[in-house]
């Protein structure tokens, strides 16, 4: 019997999850409520392989920040990432995370069915509308990834993963000078000017894959 715990502020979202969770499908799950950060430790403490349906916009439970320390605390959690807009960067971060799932909230019934199916088989669910937004990311910075030669496609990982312009030059058998002329030429055929936006590039050009990032 799998445990659901809606920490979604919008009573009228709460109401309508539990009416699709009474389907057979679901075979009669635990049902709980978290409407604070103790409630949901609580119930966390209680069911540590639930499914968290939260609105990270609506929730006073937990936020973008928290969710991290969140998903570390509790590996077996599945989130249900579910709200009307969810951010870029929660994206990239965990969209290829297994314990992470994503439907907007106007999404049709049966998608949002089905991403509720997934999260109770432990499975990883992306609705149409942001897997479309997705492929089009990638698409606009395949064009530009192209631009890139090998070497700095591998300098680029190498900044994206932390790692200062004296390690990448000890890992190449390079001078700094050269690495940082590298990296220079590499935010400019990004138009980029900084590390941040150029490991975003890195991340939706597929160079590095968002759980070696995140580890």
């Amino acid at each position: 019997m799998k445990t659901f715990i809606l920490a979604d502020k919008q009573g009228i979202t709460r109401v309508g999850i539990r009416h699709l969770l009474q389907q057979d499908t679901f075979k009669n799950p635990v049902i709980q409520e978290a409407e604070t950060a103790g409630e949901l430790d609580q119930h966390l403490l209680s069911y540590p392989n639930a499914v968290v349906v939260i609105d990270l916009h609506l929730s006073e439970c937990i936020n973008e920040i928290s969710l991290s320390t969140y998903h570390q605390q509790y590996p077996d959690v599945h989130w249900l990432l579910f709200s009307d807009d969810i951010r870029e960067e929660i994206l990239n971060r965990y969209c290829a995370n297994p314990s992470f799932s994503f439907v907007l909230k106007r999404c049709e019934l049966n998608e949002i069915n089905a991403a509720l199916v997934y999260a109770m088989k432990g499975e990883n669910f992306i609705c149409n509308p942001i897997t479309r937004m997705l492929l089009h990311y990638r698409r606009d910075t395949q064009t530009n990834k192209e631009h890139l030669t090998a070497t700095e496609k591998e300098i680029l990982k190498a900044i994206a993963l932390g790692k200062s312009a004296k390690e990448i030059a000890c890992e190449r058998n390079l001078s700094v000078y050269t690495v940082i002329t590298h990296k220079k030429n590499i935010f400019r055929k990004l138009e980029v000017n900084n590390i941040h936006d150029a490991t975003r590039y890195a991340l939706k050009a597929g160079l590095i894959d968002t759980i070696e990032y995140y580890i």
